[in-house]
């Protein structure tokens, strides 16, 4: 599953909040590519609503792509990312 954002904010620090539902395998999240939020988790142990801080470098552009996968090989029809909800946020200066 892949999402792309863009006309962010590039001075902008940003969180993203993911709702997992539960199944079997693991999923794991990247920014633009290459940047990893969170390496596998395994969905066995969900459902799972975390928070995950987005470097600043993978916004600097203005857009922003987050890309879920599962390890190659996992077999199945492609149902196993079972993401609920996605959240991008702007945090506010404190």
């Amino acid at each position: 599953m892949r999402l792309r954002y863009a006309d962010l904010d590039p001075a902008a620090q940003y969180k993203v909040r993911v709702s997992y539902g539960q199944g079997r395998g693991k999923i794991r999240l990247v920014a633009n590519e290459k940047t990893q939020i969170h390496d596998y988790v395994d969905k066995q142990s969900l459902p799972l609503v975390a928070e995950f801080t987005i470097p600043r470098e993978a916004t600097v552009t203005g857009t922003l792509t987050l890309e879920w996968t599962r390890p190659l090989g996992g077999g199945g029809a492609g149902g196993g990312n079972q993401v609920s909800e996605v959240w991008l946020i702007r945090e506010t200066n404190k």
